[in-house]
């Protein structure tokens, strides 16, 4: 009762307003992110983790997008809100339970819930976009939407990281306060119909369910080889980055030996307030460019963050500081356009098709190089040590904008070169 009571008041609500309820629903979730990004470091400062057992808390999110294929079917061609609101509750109430966090496990699971469930949430996102924002105005609007995610993301990243400090276990207090945000923001987000002949139905649930998307995958790539070229090139730049996942939390405590609001305010508040102020120009420079030009640019650009970083171990008290907010003000600067492009690229490339079929290979490319890159990353690491890692990240991520030019390149000469402009 209470489900239906909420999907029927707010289906009411005037379509003129779905842009307001998707931003509102995007810049609430920066609230929950910039709580979850904590995790690593809780991990290891208050729980004292091992070094695998950070690694795999670090896989908890690459490894559940793989769902993201199956997620797109049972979605497809359907009234998505219902399922949105379910499964999205279902998740908050797991969230909640980090008040009662005592164990690495716990973490594990509770991290590993939330990010199955936000599986969901990237395709249901893009059909929004897709059939409620107009083509030209995708960026902009993308770009306000994470402006107001990432501003709160700041605010409440500076607090956590000091209430971190001040509070021993205050962690248990900040995950059952951001499940009731995101809860509300799930509910601004499934208030918005989507095109379909009827609600999500658990009957589409069989063994051809499970199978099929597969399938569409193989076809989808074997129709589009300039869209397998452009998600080979993003694999690249994935492998690198997501071996940096457990390394650089690692980094953080065990050779910096940074406090919790010290590495607050530098991956959350620094980072995202970088990430305000040029998230609207990656918005639109996507809109008025194409995916591989603006691949091509931060991959390379993002070479240098590995470097930034290694380079605050030179530094002793106020100057190691500043170092570590100069590094992550730049990591923000060039992830607002990896951003715009992991986010917005599979609308490009889809045209008219339906975008979360696209965007679903594009995360389940992410939980495939997620069961591989963290491990990776881990695994150097012990052998060669964490400098060795993120000087091998930096080479990786050059080697990613090299292909993203090269692909661009072969679909010229293939005359694959669909138009990947706004429409």
């Amino acid at each position: 009762m209470h489900l239906l009571f909420y999907t029927t008041i707010l289906s009411r609500l005037d379509r003129s307003s779905i842009s307001k309820r998707y931003i509102a629903y995007i810049g609430l979730m920066g609230a929950v992110f910039a709580v979850f990004q904590f995790n690593e470091i809780i991990a290891r400062k208050s729980l004292h983790s091992s070094e695998i057992l950070i690694t795999f808390l670090t896989m908890s999110w690459p490894v559940t997008a793989v769902t993201s294929l199956w997620w797109a079917r049972l979605i497809e061609k359907k009234d998505q809100r219902k399922l949105l609101l379910i499964v999205g509750s279902f998740g908050c109430l797991v969230m909640a339970t980090g008040a009662f966090l005592f164990t690495i496990w716990h973490l594990i699971i509770l991290s590993s819930v939330f990010f199955f469930i936000f599986a969901l949430f990237g395709p249901a996102e893009n059909r929004i976009l897709q059939q409620n924002v107009a083509s030209k105005k995708t960026g902009k609007t993308f770009g306000f939407a994470f402006s107001l995610r990432m501003g709160i993301a700041a605010l409440v990243s500076a607090g956590a990281g000091i209430w971190l400090d001040r509070v021993s276990g205050g962690f248990r207090n900040l995950y059952p306060t951001v499940a009731f945000v995101c809860f509300f923001s799930i509910i601004l987000l499934s208030s918005i119909r989507t095109n379909g002949e009827s609600a999500v139905s658990i009957k589409r649930i069989n063994w051809d369910f499970f199978v099929s998307p597969l399938r569409d995958v193989v076809k989808l790539l074997k129709r589009r080889p300039d869209y397998l070229r452009f998600e080979i090139a993003f694999m690249l730049y994935g492998i690198a980055f997501m071996m940096t996942l457990p390394v650089v939390p690692l980094y953080l405590v065990d050779d910096l030996e940074l406090k919790y609001s010290i590495m607050g305010l530098a991956k959350g508040a620094v980072t995202q307030i970088t990430m305000i102020i040029s998230i609207q120009f990656f918005g639109n420079y996507f809109d008025k460019s194409t995916p591989h030009k603006l691949g091509a640019i931060v991959f390379a650009s993002l070479s240098l963050y590995p470097l930034l970083l290694l380079s605050a171990s030179l530094f002793e008290g106020s100057l190691k500081t500043i170092m570590v907010y100069i590094t992550f003000g730049y990591f923000g600067l060039i992830m607002s356009g990896t951003m715009v492009l992991w986010q917005l690229s599979s609308i490009r490339f889809s045209g008219k098709e339906d975008a979360g079929v696209y965007h679903s290979v594009h995360v389940a490319a992410t939980g495939l190089r997620g069961m591989i890159a963290p491990l990776m990353g881990y695994f150097v690491m012990m052998a060669m040590g964490k400098t060795f890692v993120l000087l091998t990240c930096s080479f990786f991520f050059l080697v990613g904008s090299a292909a993203m030019i090269l692909a661009r390149k072969i679909d010229n000469k293939r005359n694959e070169n669909i138009s990947l402009r706004a429409g």
